[in-house]
């Protein structure tokens, strides 16, 4: 019989602490194995995630949810109900089980994925002449944009110039 790592567990609902009285509920499905073992695993097999093995959690999103793993328990939220709650524990225990069961065929990944640069950071990539001609007041301004949509890199006049064709490279990565 193939060996299987998490056996019992409890679902509970929650609010989340930073919004106390919310609509949006947080399941927390609790165990008593330790699944620290199997993250690596779970981080090259998941995709679409942030692994920190120091510390033993990987977070993930599937489906508009974001799945917090950690040695004794796993957060999933946004939840809607308890039944819900209920069945996205059971499809993901049993994810876990059966990556734990290949775990022999499966190359364990114990890299997180690139921490995302600062505004700061794609500040000090940019010309910084605060000349408007992006759309926007100030280069800092630009950069914020810049951060969360790297696509609206070309719309800079001065990163079209040879001098920052390096640089436009990188804000698109």
């Amino acid at each position: 019989m193939p060996e299987t790592l998490i056996r019992d567990y409890d679902v509970t609902m929650a609010t989340p602490e930073c919004r106390p009285g919310s609509d949006r509920l947080r399941a927390c499905v609790r165990f008593e194995e330790d699944i620290t073992e199997v993250l690596p695993y779970l981080n090259a097999q998941l995709g679409g995630h942030d692994y920190h093995h120091k510390d033993a959690v990987l977070i993930w999103a599937r489906d508009e949810r974001h799945y917090a793993f950690r040695s004794h328990e796993i957060a999933i939220a946004p939840v809607v109900s308890n039944e819900e709650a209920v069945k996205l524990a059971g499809a993901i225990v049993e994810d876990i089980n059966a990556i734990w069961q290949r775990r022999e065929e499966i190359e364990p990944r114990f890299e997180g994925r690139e921490p995302q640069p600062t505004v700061l950071d794609v500040y000090k990539l940019l010309p910084r002449t605060n000349c408007k001609e992006c759309g926007f007041p100030t280069c800092m301004a630009f950069a914020a944009v810049l951060r969360a949509n790297s696509k609206k890199a070309p719309i800079c006049p001065h990163l079209r110039e040879t001098d920052y064709l390096e640089t436009l490279a990188r804000l698109r990565r």
